[in-house]
């Protein structure tokens, strides 16, 4: 796997035809990562919290899902009327404290509200690894397609998404 640029609460990455994006230690966090099959071009966002209540909204949009995936189709050059041609990668979302109030179940909401988004955008979700109660970290490496999650607990998971996300590999 090439070198991980790593998304921190709240943060966003972004590189293109190579390199590697992912996070660490998702927990109700969700890792949210728009591809372009086009440019070859991927962005990613730590998003913490669903919607914006707070004045950093401007500064660190990847922090909520209402303003993280504007941000992320900015980065990408990638105006809302033609959002449809990227792809959706999610990650984390769960929910770590269970017998929780749903008002305070952040994980779910999070997924819920990126759902949403996604979706009057237009854009398919071709991997998700969300919910449930366990903490993730995950590296996506740009060039191949492959992606590779790690959950507290589990066997790693590793996906080729290659054909999913229009990645053609060159031969060699």
């Amino acid at each position: 796997m090439a070198e991980v640029k790593l998304a921190g609460m709240g943060e966003i990455v972004w590189t293109r035809s190579t390199g590697a994006l992912g996070c660490i230690g998702l927990g109700s966090c969700v890792g949210t990562l728009l591809f372009d099959p086009r440019t070859q071009a991927a962005a990613l966002a730590h998003v913490m919290l669903p919607e914006a209540h707070d004045h950093d909204a401007l500064t660190m949009p990847g922090k909520y899902a209402v303003t993280a995936v504007p941000a992320l189709l900015r980065l990408l050059d990638t105006p809302q009327t033609l959002a449809s041609r990227l792809k959706a990668i999610l990650i984390g979302g769960g929910e770590l404290f269970q017998n929780r109030s749903q008002a305070l179940r952040i994980g779910e909401r999070n997924v819920e509200t990126l759902h949403r988004i996604l979706s009057e955008l237009r854009i398919g979700v071709v991997f998700e690894h969300t919910r449930g109660s366990s903490g993730r970290s995950f590296e996506f490496d740009v060039a191949t397609g492959l992606i590779r999650v790690r959950a507290v607990g589990a066997t790693p998971v590793e996906q080729d998404l290659s054909t999913a996300l229009g990645i053609f590999r060159r031969a060699a």
